[in-house]
């Protein structure tokens, strides 16, 4: 895999992720930056903080992009959707360091099967 870019990241993923938790108002995250989110979850242990699923979106109005993070905090069984409003192309390195443990995290779960 090359180095991925903002245009890579923003596709249609098609299949629907809930932008809130039914059962919590208090359950959603909101950040301004990419940074701000990292700096708070970046060593958050992944099996308590599992992130299952990511979309990057463009707002046609202004170009920039945000980043929605919808993470699994097991302990407690909270979906908790967390919404970074701006993310630009110097984060997509980071976003991928970030994401690595949770994509293994979830091929471990799916064993015995690979896909």
């Amino acid at each position: 895999m090359g180095k991925l870019t903002l245009k890579d990241l923003a596709i249609d993923h098609d299949y629907y992720c809930s932008e809130s938790n039914y059962y919590s108002n208090e359950a959603a995250m909101r950040y301004e930056t990419f940074a701000d989110f990292y700096e708070e979850f970046h060593d958050a242990d992944v099996d308590m903080n599992l992130v299952f699923r990511w979309d990057l979106h463009e707002r046609e109005e202004s170009k920039r992009h945000y980043l929605e993070i919808f993470m699994m905090q097991q302990r407690k069984g909270i979906f908790k959707p967390i919404h970074i409003a701006l993310f630009d192309e110097s984060d997509v390195e980071l976003l991928a360091k970030y994401l690595k443990p949770h994509i293994e995290k979830l091929k471990a779960i799916w064993k015995p099967f690979e896909f």
